[in-house]
């Protein structure tokens, strides 16, 4: 699968995860997804759980009103790679995992 057919997918499973997240459980969501899509397209429980938890780092953001400024000195990640991970979708380190859960963790 290529970069942009990649890069599409996330889009809409975000979209779908913003929307339906809210009413269905994580695992339900997963089979949603899953099933939305043929079996070369399928993502990983891994790549699903990364999309689910950038979805909850906005939601936190937005909700608790956290200044631009302020974001990544929170989170723990520079402010460009920020971007780059919640608005064009990069792919995520293991380090920026921990840094993102921890976030949500202390942002309850």
């Amino acid at each position: 699968m290529s970069y942009e057919e990649k890069d599409w997918i996330m889009r809409q499973i975000k979209q779908l995860a913003v929307g339906l997240g809210k009413m269905l459980g994580r695992d339900s969501l997963k089979e949603m997804i899953n099933l939305e899509l043929s079996a070369s397209e399928k993502l990983t429980d891994e790549e699903i759980d990364t999309i689910l938890l950038l979805v909850d780092v906005e939601e936190k953001i937005e909700i608790k009103q956290i200044k631009d400024e302020e974001i990544s000195q929170k989170v723990g990640i520079s402010r460009e790679r920020l971007t780059d991970i919640l608005i064009d979708y990069s792919l995520v380190t293991e380090t920026e995992k921990k840094c993102l859960t921890e976030f949500i963790e202390k942002t309850e």
